[in-house]
Formats: C-alpha cells, structure tokens, sequence
C-alpha cells in the first residue's frame, strides 16, 4: 500500500485515502467480514451460534447476550460497539456507529439492558449509552444516551416513568 500512499503524496499531491494505510491483508479481509456480518450472520438461526460469530468477527460481547437474527451491527468501527453481560437485543435492531460528519463513536450497552424488536440505535456526534437495567421499547429510535434503569420508548426516544398503583 506504500505504492498507493506516495501516489497519492508525490502524483496528485493529495491526502492519501485512509485505506492506503491498511494491510493487503485488511484490505482483504474487510469485505469477506462485510459478508459475514451483514449475509451470514443475521440468518443465523442459533443465537448462541450467532453471539460467536460477533465474536469471532471482532465485537466485544458479554456473557449470557441474546441477538436476536436480522440484526445489524455496524461493522465499519467493530471495537466502537461494546455489550455488557446479560443484555438481551430482540430480532431486527440496527446498530450505526458512523455517519456523515461524526467520525466513529461508540455505543455502549451495560448490563442487563433490554431492546426491544426493530430499534434502531445510532450514535450521533458524541456517542451512545444504554444505562444499566435499561429497557427500550419496540420499534424506537436511540439517539441519546439512556439513564440506568429506564424505561425508553418513542421515535425518537422519550424516558417514561411507571407508576405502580399500590392498592
């Protein structure tokens, strides 16, 4: 890739592109992973099956995850998602670490967090967390960070307080 970069440096006297700083073997690999991540993995129909294909592929996931299938993880910055143990993620959740204009921010998922079927979890400028014991309701957009132990639901997401009736 050294080529590529003096091409770019002495020739069209530009930045080189990040990628020309990458390994043949990056280079490589990358859409093989793209494959996996996004084709195979999804359709996977054992959950903990899929869990280790996240895994193998590079994500940092805790024990006792559910991923439910269809599922998306942004696969351009893998260390940038993190999930914590115990944390369960219903069929059809996106997940988008990068974006036009916000660079590659983390999403951060901590214990015992709940979401919902078909969320869709994006981590804008500053990045994401899901708070411990969290719940996201189906079908919301997580664009903020979510406190401990709340209950979030909406497009985008609005914190609900639930008061029990004590009779």
């Amino acid at each position: 890739m050294y080529i590529i970069e003096q091409f770019y440096k002495k020739i069209l006297k530009k930045e080189p592109p990040y990628y020309a700083k990458y390994s043949m073997g990056m280079i490589l690999w990358k859409p093989i992973r793209k494959y996996i991540n996004v084709v195979i993995i999804p359709n996977v129909p054992f959950s903990n099956l899929r869990v280790s294909l996240y895994r193998l592929i590079g994500f940092e996931i805790g024990k006792n995850v559910f991923i439910g299938m269809k599922c998306y993880m942004d696969d351009v910055a893998i260390k940038n998602t993190i999930i914590a143990d115990n944390v369960t993620i219903s069929y059809g959740t996106y997940f988008a670490c990068h974006g036009k204009g916000q660079g590659h921010t983390q999403i951060i998922i901590e214990e015992n967090v709940y979401i919902g079927m078909r969320c869709n979890i994006l981590s804008g400028k500053e990045g994401i967390i899901i708070g411990k014991n969290a719940i996201v309701g189906a079908g919301s957009l997580v664009n903020r960070n979510i406190p401990p132990s709340t209950t979030a639901v909406g497009v985008p997401i609005k914190s609900l307080e639930i008061k029990k009736e004590i009779k």
